[in-house]
């Protein structure tokens, strides 16, 4: 049972995660922290033996760990889970939650223009801007310095922190978490050249949806399609920085890391791992379940469960043997020069004595 807002005792944490408790269930947890800092009071994690620091050196109070672990770790109480980095978030949520407390109700500095429709438990924060026709869902919440263009549609239980747009049109499922400084709904990058060399701009009449359980990070754009929608589905994670051209689609439950950008008209597949920095050309398919490297350079369509790396994008096997390759040129040069140098004296001996 609980003890207070913030203690737990180690049984019902295992309990509300669905774990396996190993030691004493009645240690009090009040809260969470790094191995090599946490006290008798935290819950920690170990998610490998690479990660493992020296057991006498451990203070935790109790430690999340893979089944592997048990034997190293079990003078400790512990929570055994198969994938003991996501139990740790669990309970982390559970002592911290996800989402910074913000009241209901509009604020008297937001601007709310007529035929919005506002649902219930709705916070609206201060200098929000709604244009008409939006439709808010239950729940949401909209901090201060917000935009929101007209008939745009945000689902329920939604957070929008300071200072995110989103554009005309643009459809937002229920539970999606923007962060501060993304655009949603922004023109692609649309222009044909005439026969004078100048750039016609392409109008992009289409829109964006986002569906539900989506996380944008900050500083994020999303730009609205040329025509149809540019669409992010259901459960994928998207980091700050990123920038989805128009028409792009990612897939179900992606992860894209910082600084990534995908041109416009490509297609992501599901679980799709993308590492910081990477590039996808235009009109580009991504299977499902490929994890792209860090840096990766992707200029054509990809095989679903593949990893990949490096400029041009290679299988990572062929990329890592190519790189050992580059490494052996210099000594490839020199037997090389060897070679020359024992040619030139044959030859010369061979001039000189017939």
């Amino acid at each position: 049972m609980k003890v207070s807002a913030r203690e737990y005792p180690l049984s019902e944490i295992a309990r509300l995660c669905g774990v396996t408790l190993h030691g004493d269930g009645s240690v009090i947890i009040r809260g969470v922290a790094p191995i090599d800092s946490a006290n008798k009071e935290h819950i920690s994690f170990v998610e490998s033996k690479k990660r493992l620091v020296d057991p006498s050196l451990i203070k935790a109070g109790a430690i999340v760990v893979s089944p592997s672990l048990v034997d190293e770790l079990q003078m400790f109480p512990l929570l055994i889970s198969n994938r003991p980095k996501a139990t740790f978030a669990r309970i982390a949520q559970i002592f911290h939650g996800t989402e910074p407390p913000i009241p209901t109700g509009v604020h008297p500095t937001a601007w709310i223009e007529p035929e919005t429709k506002i649902g219930e438990n709705v916070g609206i924060g201060p200098f929000v801007c709604i244009a008409s026709g939006t439709v808010i869902g239950n729940g949401t919440r909209i901090m201060a310095h917000c935009y929101i263009g007209r008939n745009v549609a945000i689902g329920s239980e939604c957070l929008i922190y300071p200072g995110v747009i989103i554009l005309d049109e643009c459809k937002i499922g229920d539970r999606v978490i923007i962060h501060s400084g993304t655009v949603i709904g922004s023109d692609g990058f649309g222009y044909a050249q005439d026969e004078t060399g100048e750039h016609v701009k392409i109008p992009q009449t289409g829109i964006v949806v986002i569906e539900d359980d989506v996380e944008i990070g900050a500083n994020c754009t999303i730009d609205r399609a040329t025509f149809g929608e540019t669409r992010i589905k259901r459960g994928s994670k998207i980091d700050n920085l990123v920038t989805i051209a128009h028409n792009v689609t990612i897939g179900e439950n992606c992860i894209i890391a910082a600084q990534s950008g995908v041109a416009g008209s490509s297609k992501i597949g599901n679980r799709v791992i993308m590492a910081g920095q990477v590039g996808i050309a235009d009109h580009v398919t991504v299977g499902d379940n490929v994890m792209i490297g860090a840096k990766s350079g992707v200029a054509s369509d990809i095989k679903p469960g593949m990893e990949i790396v490096g400029i041009p994008a290679l299988p990572k096997e062929e990329f890592f043997k190519a790189q050992m390759n580059i490494r052996r040129l210099e000594r490839l040069r020199m037997t090389v020069k060897d070679l020359e140098s024992t040619v030139k004296r044959i030859l010369k001996d061979w001039e000189e004595n017939g």
